[in-house]
């Protein structure tokens, strides 16, 4: 009896479907989302955008009260 694994042609034919269903399961986005893709790209961008200037905003008020307690002590 052999111990190896027979290759018959039902078996090679599902395996070779199961192999293209992968494929087809990693393929890349769609062109037809592109669209919505965009807009959600430019949706982020902006939320970092105002996110970034919120940051800045934040740190320039922390420098100006850093700044102002080391001049109060001068004066």
């Amino acid at each position: 009896m052999s111990t190896t694994f027979p290759f018959t042609i039902p078996r090679r034919l599902a395996l070779s479907t199961g192999l293209k269903l992968i494929e087809w399961a990693r393929r890349p986005e769609s062109a037809v989302d592109a669209g919505i893709a965009t807009a959600s790209r430019r949706r982020l961008t902006h939320i970092r955008r105002l996110a970034h200037v919120e940051a800045v905003g934040a740190q320039r008020e922390r420098d100006v009260d850093r700044y102002l307690s080391e001049v109060r002590q001068i004066l």
